[in-house]
């Protein structure tokens, strides 16, 4: 599992999804409760990649697994992706990057299920600088549903602006507004969903070993906030820990052990200390086989 790099002294703006995501990787990777999991990447040669994966889940005893083919293109800037998933879904994706100019995406994206005959596609656009970074994308259907983003970045403070719009119903979907800054080993973030729901992130890397995390959000209505706190220590570089406790007294761990060069095996548990005495703690496993990249 790759470590986040410690936030550079300039913060060159990232998408408007990636604001916060020092701090929410903490509290989402690494956790695989309740899934029993094995991962596989192999590449054939430098252009191309195959990706296996598979997952148990302990709980329902129902298994997923997926296939990803990737090729590169690099003489024209294009990388096609190929996936196929249990769930009977066909997924084609096709970008093409620093074509129309440098630092630009567009990307094509389509499903298809053979069962249902049910299809859909999705075009993309992207562009990002050192002082803007853009999103858009727009959903081929009968009614398109167009989604827009961008995000300003001026000596490491960003703001970011993202809104959707439902051309058949002629109305907004969403409109979120975020503000964050990023200075030393700290990374700062603000959010307003909707008017209605409120959060903040805060990150820290005190050394190349440890990062620390704490994220809050409410939501209109609710009587109380949500929080948690979340921390990652890299022991050695073939060993790491984390954790995380959130405010309803469930307690996370997890750990990631590189067996060897090309296999990582990675841990976790959860823990409700509300009712530690009663049992009902979850746990999860899962392999990452890569024989073609080293540690």
């Amino acid at each position: 599992m790759s470590q986040t790099k410690a936030p550079c002294k300039q913060c060159p703006p990232p998408s408007y999804a990636d604001l916060g995501k020092q701090a929410r990787d903490l509290f989402t990777k690494g956790y695989n409760v309740g899934f029993l999991k094995i991962d596989s990447t192999t590449k054939p040669h430098e252009q191309a990649e195959i990706k296996l994966g598979a997952a148990h889940n302990v709980g329902t005893g129902r298994m997923a697994g997926n296939v990803d083919l990737k090729y590169k293109f690099p003489k024209y800037g294009l990388t096609l992706t190929e996936k196929w998933h249990t769930d009977n879904v066909l997924t084609t994706e096709l970008v093409c990057a620093d074509q129309l100019s440098t630092g630009s995406k567009v990307t094509l994206l389509s499903d298809y299920s053979p069962m249902t005959k049910a299809r859909s596609a999705t075009v993309k656009g992207e562009f990002g600088n050192d002082m803007v970074h853009m999103n858009t994308d727009v959903s081929l259907i009968a009614s398109p549903k167009i989604n827009a983003s961008m995000v300003f970045g001026y000596q490491n403070w960003l703001l970011g602006v993202s809104s959707g719009y439902d051309t058949e119903k002629s109305a907004l979907t969403h409109t979120n507004v975020s503000a964050g800054r990023c200075f030393g080993s700290y990374v700062l973030n603000m959010n307003i969903n909707n008017q209605t729901t409120y959060g903040a992130s805060v990150y820290h890397r005190p050394n190349e070993k440890l990062e620390l995390a704490a994220n809050l959000s409410w939501a209109q209505g609710d009587q109380a906030p949500l929080f948690g706190l979340a921390s990652q220590y890299k022991v050695d570089n073939n060993w790491t820990v984390r954790g995380k406790l959130m405010q309803n007294s469930q307690m996370s761990f997890g750990t990631t052990h590189n067996l060897n060069e090309h296999l990582k095996l990675t841990m976790s548990m959860l823990c409700d200390l509300k009712t530690f005495n009663e049992g009902g703690h979850k746990f999860g496993m899962g392999f990452e086989y890569d024989p073609c990249c080293s540690k």
